[in-house]
């Protein structure tokens, strides 16, 4: 071959790679919250997954399995696992994950493939192809299950295909100006790809609380987290005020003041708080329309029920070790997840020391099970203490207590049935058996418009 050929075959084979580096990518954004709960001391809390914000029924589930909410009466199935399961210590809320093609990008179909290490995948949508080891049994740190979506389009055309809903957590995610993404069959479309699930895992950091001290600390052995990210300590009161302390660690660890007693017409803190919030969200990559319906979803959960909570974001290296997330084509991907460690408060220490102290005629047996005629139309719509208010019946002590101890309160009573007295024991079992989606060691009948449990 001449020096000329030679030359210009160079020349095009430098063009052809000049070419194929300035290919456009799909850019694709993700955010989503990891949640769990841990006592004073730091010891996960297991059996968090209830449902108090239901998405949508024509939502995927990897059963067929019926939605229960935590104001429901006791629920035998919640964010598509069994109910209160001991093995869930960790729930992946709702990741919506966005795709904004660039515009010589080739609208071809392609896979998108979400793994969860340690969990299930439980809910999804569009369509999926899902995989999941032991559902609905045992899962521990083996678990590995997945969620394929093959030959979804980017279709700007498809908003037609939009499922209809009222459902808020449903609607604030849509406000992003993302493509609609739509699934291989053509009949199911969104503004995203939804998906979440429960897990068994710990959360990366430990919070434990001692007198008027809040210690947090890294998790020890997670070597994709090594030192704290900066950190909000959040704490709702019952009338709705919020506090919060920002946090900016230095290392390993921190440690922050307890809240002190809430006093009355104390400001509220939340503006700013969501002012914070949304500048870390973008500084990490989200569009300022993303971050605003990421805060938007989770209003009622991050800012407006009651409790003592601390946030963080997650690096995207920890994300991509426990949640796997492949592309069939060339793609940059952000992805944004909230850590939220919930935290038992001295509020539900009062409560739970209130429900040791009843007696067994604070008890009446519960409404569901005394007037059926009456009741049963009123189940799908009504909490167990609207049924009471329903039929012009007042609220026992012992369900106003266990409602007020908060979303996580059925995890939180199993958890201190394991540590009672046998005093407390009889207490707790008897919340439990009237009121709880969690009795440990006593299983009862689903209840049904044809089957009631019987109290004892």
């Amino acid at each position: 071959m001449n020096t000329r050929a030679m030359f210009g075959l160079g020349f095009l084979l430098s063009m052809a790679a000049a070419a194929s580096a300035e290919a456009p990518r799909l850019v694709v954004h993700e955010w989503g919250t990891f949640t769990s709960f841990q006592d004073e001391r730091g010891q996960t809390i297991a059996g968090i997954n209830v449902d108090d914000e239901p998405v949508p029924a024509f939502v995927h589930r990897l059963g067929d399995v019926p939605i229960f909410t935590t104001a429901a009466l006791p629920a035998h199935w919640s964010q598509g696992a069994p109910r209160c399961h001991p093995d869930v210590t960790l729930r992946l809320e709702t990741p919506v994950m966005y795709f904004y093609p660039p515009a010589r990008w080739d609208p071809k179909p392609f896979d998108v493939r979400a793994t969860f290490v340690g969990g299930w995948l439980t809910e999804f949508y569009p369509s999926a192809d899902a995989t999941g080891l032991g559902f609905p049994k045992a899962i521990d740190a083996s678990a590995k299950s997945s969620l394929s979506w093959r030959g979804v389009r980017l279709d700007p055309q498809a908003g037609n295909l939009l499922p209809e809903t009222d459902e808020g957590v449903w609607l604030a995610p849509r406000k992003v100006a993302s493509t609609f993404v739509r699934e291989a069959s053509g009949n199911e479309a969104e503004k995203y790809l939804f998906y979440r699930g429960v897990g068994h895992l710990d959360a990366p950091i430990v919070v434990r609380e001692q007198g008027d001290s809040v210690q947090i600390a890294v998790r020890p052995g997670d070597p994709r987290l090594t030192k704290l990210p900066p950190l909000w300590l959040v704490d709702v009161a019952a009338d709705g005020t919020v506090r919060y302390q920002k946090i900016r660690p230095n290392g390993a660890s921190a440690q922050a003041k307890a809240f002190p007693k809430a006093t009355a017409n104390e400001q509220n803190a939340l503006p700013a708080l969501k002012a914070e919030l949304t500048q870390a969200l973008r500084s990490q990559g989200l569009f300022a329309d993303e971050a605003a319906a990421m805060l938007e979803t989770w209003s009622l959960s991050y800012f407006e029920s009651e409790g003592l909570r601390l946030f963080f974001v997650l690096p995207q290296a920890w994300t991509d070790q426990r949640l796997p997330l492949t592309l069939s084509t060339p793609a940059d991907i952000t992805r944004v997840m909230v850590g939220r460690v919930e935290l038992v408060t001295p509020h539900q220490r009062e409560v739970l020391q209130k429900l040791y102290a009843l007696s067994d005629a604070d008890f009446p047996k519960p409404l569901y099970t005394v007037d059926w005629k009456v009741i049963g139309p009123l189940m799908e719509t009504n909490s167990h203490a609207g049924l009471y208010r329903a039929t012009g019946r007042d609220v026992p002590q012992s369900l106003q207590l266990y409602n007020s101890l908060g979303r996580f309160r059925d995890a939180l009573l199993a958890h201190e049935y394991r540590a009672a007295d046998i005093a407390q024991r009889m207490r707790l079992d008897k919340v439990m058996r009237y009121f709880s989606a969690c009795v440990p060691d006593l299983p009862r009948p689903m209840v049904t418009k044809t089957s009631l449990p019987t109290a004892q």
